[in-house]
């Protein structure tokens, strides 16, 4: 089976259920299934992310951050938004004395650091979702997110395999082409217009369009982010879960930084969440 195939066939898997379970929390009004299907990614996420962290010989302890991630964030989901502040500092805060060893203060202060970016980079960017679900309307505009960034990674991946031919940052990521974003930004405009709120149609055009750009390349950066710390490591993939994607980390890269950039035109332009 060739990676197109694999990849195919683990979309075709994973969407479906993703999508049913954002339906049936809301249904059910069980909104903290999705803050556990999150936290789980959170926990495999941030393993991930301090495994390659220990390529760079930074000893960040990675059983107990990720452990940490996944019970801060179930934690969240459970107790709401408005408790946010205090979880993620107190989270950070365990962190530290958590990473803090018998190693030199040299060797202390990047495995904390190391911890830190950790649980922001992956647990911290992901509450963006959460917060996106619990709006008004809320589990439109995660699917109309989730559409966006599918669509952008669907097109640049087949629009740079069929079609790419100038690199765009061929140090981080050789397969990454001008090509391919064309493609993804294309896509992302069709997934971005799949959403009901867009009525009348016209009107939003716009804002479309600028959403679709924005989360795109947002999508795009958190390719490259990712590209670029899987190449420090000296690692193909941040792990093997999915066939033809990798580990968690590299499936949801491109989300991570494509979720405060969607939450952010949706809270302070659109007014929505």
């Amino acid at each position: 089976m060739n990676t197109l195939t694999k990849r195919i066939t683990t979309s075709v898997i994973a969407a479906p259920g993703i999508l049913a379970l954002l339906f049936f929390a809301k249904r059910e009004n069980f909104p903290w299934a999705v803050g556990l299907f999150l936290a789980v990614s959170a926990v495999i996420g941030t393993a991930e992310f301090a495994n390659l962290i220990r390529e760079y010989g930074i000893k960040v302890r990675i059983i107990p951050t990720s452990i940490l991630a996944g019970l801060a964030f179930f934690a969240y989901s459970l107790v709401g938004p408005k408790y946010g502040n205090l979880i993620g500092l107190s989270t950070l805060a365990v962190s530290v004395i958590n990473n803090l060893g018998l190693r030199s203060g040299r060797e202390n202060l990047k495995a904390v650091l190391a911890g830190i970016l950790a649980l922001v980079y992956v647990p911290g960017l992901l509450h963006y979702f959460y917060l996106i679900y619990l709006a008004e309307s809320g589990i439109i505009h995660a699917i109309n997110l989730l559409f966006i960034v599918w669509g952008y990674d669907s097109g640049a991946y087949i629009a740079g395999r069929f079609f790419g031919s100038k690199k765009i940052a061929p140090e981080v990521s050789p397969n990454k082409t001008i090509e391919g974003v064309a493609g993804g930004l294309i896509v992302a405009f069709l997934g971005a217009s799949l959403s009901p709120i867009w009525v009348p149609y016209i009107k939003w055009l716009p804002h479309i369009g600028l959403l679709a750009v924005l989360v795109g390349l947002a999508t795009q950066l958190g390719d490259l982010t990712e590209s670029w710390f899987k190449r420090l490591a000296g690692e193909k993939d941040s792990g093997s879960i999915f066939p033809g994607h990798g580990g968690i980390l590299d499936r949801i890269d491109g989300l991570l930084l494509a979720l405060p950039v969607f939450y952010f035109y949706f809270h302070f332009i659109l007014k929505f969440v």
